[in-house]
């Protein structure tokens, strides 16, 4: 079918109608059970206004990752690693299994894009998978800010370990809270975030006896 892409009007509030439509129906049907249709009966725009914005599910997709991950950024300037994983396990994976935080559920979707391979050649999938590297390296950069030169001095890559510990824990707990666990999720982000300071502070006083040998010679 031609679809008359004149008869509509492109606006900004009329795509993030879209966009807000397709999340609310993403965490309650999955990406396979949102539809078009759907997606134009919720946000109360013609179908041909929603192919004129996107022209394929996959398309909407890629968008929709792309706006939750703006969203992301905002929330996540953070001062160190604890506040980023209390915000991240303490709070976003805690509240993932409410469909009423959508934007906190919508990374459960997000993460089963990175798990389902049939969908290797899927545009959305492949959004995830690049905004996933990007906000790895936004957090390496964050977190690499806050560590003790010592530290850094004796292990370079510290930063990318820690933020790969962390991304892990990150990733299991969202898993946890959808299969229902019984977690307390604040506790477990203090608890990971200990473990980590005490990494970090390992790495720094194994610095300092190399750092006063090399003071000697």
């Amino acid at each position: 079918m031609v679809r008359r892409r004149h008869a509509h009007k492109s606006t900004p509030e009329n795509e993030r109608a879209i966009l807000e439509a397709v999340l609310a129906l993403a965490v309650e049907a999955g990406y396979e059970g949102t539809t078009m249709a759907d997606v134009a009966r919720v946000s109360g725009l013609p179908v041909g206004s929603v192919y004129w914005h996107f022209e394929s599910k996959e398309q909407l997709f890629a968008a929709l990752i792309e706006y939750c991950f703006d969203i992301w950024k905002k929330d996540h300037e953070l001062p160190d690693n604890r506040a980023v994983l209390r915000r991240s396990i303490g709070e976003s994976a805690a509240r993932s299994v409410d469909p009423k935080n959508t934007k906190e559920a919508f990374w459960v979707i997000a993460l089963l894009f990175a798990l389902e391979k049939r969908l290797e050649g899927n545009r959305a999938r492949q959004k995830y998978l690049q905004i996933r590297e990007e906000m790895f390296e936004l957090m390496v950069a964050q977190v690499e800010r806050t560590m003790p030169p010592g530290a850094l001095a004796r292990e370079p890559q510290l930063a990318r370990k820690v933020v790969t510990l962390g991304r892990a824990l990150t990733d299991g707990f969202y898993i946890a809270a959808a299969a229902g666990d019984d977690i307390d999720f604040a506790e477990m982000a203090d608890l990971s975030a200990t473990a980590m300071e005490a990494l970090v502070e390992r790495y720094a006083g194994e610095s300092a006896p190399a750092a006063a040998r090399a003071e000697r010679r």
